[in-house]
This record gives structure tokens, C-alpha cells and sequence, in this order.
């Protein structure tokens, strides 16, 4: 592929986030007991032809931006979430899993499952039925933002499938302008209405969305809107967003959701609401309590103990925000300089962002992985997932999906390349993330 300069000045600016969550005890650094081995562990690069880390960086840059300015927008507002009384969480949740969908047939609720499409590893989104008849459009499904942003055909600079409100028999206008910009400059504007939003069999009336009518960019594909999955509280439409408002109707057999990414563009992947789906990951999950863990709650965010080179910890603790809607992994500058210290040849590239190593040693090299607070485990990212192959067109040296996020803020954003190497399980039932080895 050709290599395009990548973003570095406008990533260290915009990656400072508005989030902040206070700083972790610090901890030793020091072997974890408990090793997860891989799956698969002989893929070493991603095999896409197609791979572009600077469009992967564009994009992950827009979404940082976007997150902070509705976070930044909230703040300005004096918005204070109101807290709505969760539905009791089942004891165990709803496995979809085929060898143990009989045992749990008697559960009362509902999931859906719904397939994804793998964009070259960096982008997973699916179908959303919007209106009455339903009119299909594809959505991102981003558990760092929490607004629904549906384009209309009005606007010529956005991608489709589009949603056309004059044909819904559901459709209200809430007469609210909807804008809003981007630190890249961008903006985006519409109007903010409400809808009847369904996914499969699970649906929301009168949802608040916003039909976005133009833009100056960002929404330019392959997927046409996006859907927060994260909490009300950074909602710019101060809309309760779609699956909390289902969870909260007592509607769902558990009230979580799940992802499957799967990886070397394989098929496969999955979105399950209200449910898990034990065929597409190994073992048992592990569970995470979210950080603050109340009302106040913005994104799905843990504990995490450190980043680990060949088992042992090797830099300080984050704040891990688990983040479908990114594709990398970014840390703090001084965190990913500790990290790459101990991988033979690694180095800054000249962006200032990315860190390089030998292509040559792809194969020797140790795992690299995330250890979250209270586990003895050691999660290790699938190595066809952390080499993203050569910096550039014939290059010797690859890139790694940790990169430097330009503030020293104790967030670590855990993105795709996290996921796609462990089915997650977002559990609002409980406030916890959960983790099992993906297939």
C-alpha cells in the first residue's frame, strides 16, 4: 500500500479527553500468575490488501474528537443525568450458544443477534430498521458515544443507505435544530426527532435520534449512521439512548449486549442484545466492575493494571475505555514508550504517533497484552491483530495497534484491535465488562 503522512499534530491536540476519571493507585510491576493462551496464534499480520493506517488513524481521530466534544458540550450545559431504576440483573446471562439454548429456553425477555460486517479489521457495523415500514439503514454500533445520528437523503455529502422521515407513519419531529462540530472542523447538522428504531425482533418507539441533513464531512462511509452505545450522561441529544431505554422496559432477557469481531476479515461477526453467544468464544468470562459504577456513569470504562510485554506488566495504571467504535489501542505517550522499550528494534516512527518494529521478527516476538484490575489473567491481543504489517509499501518495519495517544491523561482508549482478540460482554445489568477468549 502507499504510504500517506499520518495525522500526528491533529491526533496529540484532539486526544486530550475531556473524560477523567481519578488516577489509579500505582502498582508493581510484576508477573501475572494466570497466562490465556492464543487461538490461532500462527496468523502474525493482518492479511488485508486493503489496510490503510492513515485512514484507520483518521478515523479513530474523528471519533476521539467527536466523543470529546459532546462530553465538552454536556459539561457546558450543566446536564446532570437522571437516574432511572435498572431492571434486577439475572443471575447468569442469556447464552444464545447453541448447546445452551435449551437449558435457558424458559428465560423470559428477548435478544436478537445481529450480523456484522468486517471492514478490513478497522470497522464492524450492521442493519438498523428505522420507521414505520421499516426502512433499513447500516450503523456503526460505538460503545463510546452514546447518540443515534441517522442521515437523510438531504444530505449529498453522506453515504447511504438513507432514512427518509416522509414515508414513516412513526416519524415526529421534535422541531430542535441539531448541530454540531468536530475538532477537525467538520460539522454536521439536522434536526432532532423520534422514531420507532428496531434491531431484529428488538424495538424502541418513539426513539430521540437525530436525522442529520448535512454535513462537511465524516460520514463517508462504508456505513451510513451511527449508534451510541455508551451512557445518557454524554448524550449531546440528552436522549436516553436506544438499548438503555430497552433494557429499562424490562424487555431484554439480560440486560447487556455482546461483540464478536472477527478477524482476517473472516465472517462471523456479531452484535448480540440481551444476550451472549457462547459458540463464538472459549472458556468462561471474566468480569470487570466499571469505574465510577453510578449515575454518573459516561462510558464503558475499567481498572486497567497495566499493559504487559511477555506476561509481565510493564507500564502504569490506566483507565481502560473499552471503545467499539475505535479501531487501535492509545495510551499515553510515556506508556507507549515503556511498552515498545521492551520489544527488540521497536522505535517512534518519524509521525510521532505509530511505533515500528522489524517485520522479520513478527513471528519470535512475545505476546503483548492487557492485565485489568482484581484478575490474575493476562489478556493477549491476537498477534495478526497488534501487527498491522509495513509502515509503508515494501517497508521492512511494521506498525503496531498500540499507539501514542499525545496526552499523558491515564486513558487508555482499547479499541477493535482489543476486541476482535476477546469476545466482550457490556453488562449494564451489573455495571461490569466482561471478557472470554474469542474463536
Amino acid at each position: 500500500m502507499l504510504y500517506v503522512p499520518l495525522l500526528s499534530t491533529a491526533l496529540l491536540a484532539a486526544s486530550s479527553f475531556v473524560y477523567a476519571t481519578p488516577v489509579p493507585a500505582e502498582q508493581k510491576l510484576a508477573e501475572k500468575a494466570k497466562i490465556i493462551p492464543f487461538v490461532n496464534k500462527h496468523a502474525v499480520v493482518r492479511n488485508s490488501e486493503n489496510y490503510s493506517h492513515s485512514a484507520v488513524s483518521k478515523r479513530d481521530l474523528h471519533r476521539i474528537q467527536q466523543r470529546n466534544e459532546r462530553i465538552a458540550a454536556v459539561k457546558r450545559s450543566g446536564y446532570k443525568a437522571v437516574k432511572t431504576k435498572r431492571k434486577a440483573a439475572a443471575l447468569e446471562p442469556y447464552d444464545i450458544g447453541a448447546a445452551r439454548r435449551a437449558a435457558m429456553k424458559k428465560r423470559q425477555g428477548n435478544s436478537a443477534a445481529n450480523s456484522l460486517v468486517n471492514e478490513s479489521d478497522n470497522l464492524y457495523y450492521g442493519n438498523l430498521s428505522v420507521g414505520t415500514p421499516a426502512q433499513v439503514t447500516t450503523i456503526d454500533f460505538d460503545t463510546g458515544s452514546s447518540d443515534l445520528i441517522i442521515p437523510s437523503a438531504e444530505c449529498t455529502t453522506c453515504v447511504g443507505p438513507f432514512y427518509n422521515p416522509a414515508t414513516s407513519t412513526s416519524f415526529t419531529n421534535a422541531n430542535t435544530a441539531f448541530n454540531t462540530s468536530f475538532g477537525d472542523g467538520s460539522t454536521a447538522s439536522g434536526v432532532l426527532s423520534s422514531e420507532t428504531i428496531a434491531v431484529g425482533s428488538l424495538s424502541v418507539t418513539s426513539q430521540p435520534f437525530a436525522v442529520i441533513t448535512g454535513s462537511t464531512g465524516n460520514f463517508d462511509g462504508p456505513n451510513s449512521g451511527l449508534m451510541g452505545l455508551a451512557f445518557e450522561s454524554i448524550a449531546q441529544t440528552k436522549a436516553t439512548p436506544w438499548f438503555f431505554n430497552l433494557a429499562n422496559s424490562g424487555k431484554l432477557a439480560s440486560n447487556l449486549f455482546s461483540f464478536y469481531l472477527s478477524r482476517q476479515g473472516a465472517e462471523g461477526s456479531e452484535l448480540c442484545i440481551g444476550c451472549i453467544d457462547s459458540t463464538k468464544f472459549t472458556g468462561q468470562p471474566e468480569y470487570f466492575p466499571l469505574v465510577p459504577g453510578n449515575a454518573s456513569q459516561s462510558v464503558w470504562d475499567i481498572v486497567n493494571d497495566g499493559f504487559t510485554y511477555n506476561n509481565a506488566v510493564v507500564t502504569q495504571r490506566l483507565v481502560a475505555i473499552i471503545d467499539s467504535g475505535t479501531s487501535l489501542i492509545y495510551i499515553p505517550p510515556s506508556q507507549a514508550a515503556a511498552l515498545y522499550s521492551k520489544i527488540p528494534g521497536a522505535q517512534l516512527h518519524t509521525d510521532g504517533t505509530h511505533y515500528v518494529f522489524p517485520c522479520a521478527s513478527a513471528s519470535t516476538m512475545s505476546p503483548v497484552g492487557i492485565a485489568f484490575s482484581g484478575s490474575t489473567s493476562v489478556f493477549n491481543i491476537q498477534p495478526s491483530q497488534f501487527n498491522l504489517g509495513p509502515i509503508a509499501q515494501g517497508s521492512e518495519s511494521c506498525a503496531g495497534a498500540i499507539v501514542s495517544s499525545g496526552s499523558e491523561d491515564s486513558v487508555a482508549l482499547v479499541g477493535d484491535a482489543f476486541i476482535s482478540s476477546w469476545y466482550s460482554i457490556f453488562d449494564y445489568g451489573n455495571m461490569r465488562v466482561g471478557f472470554a477468549q474469542a474463536v
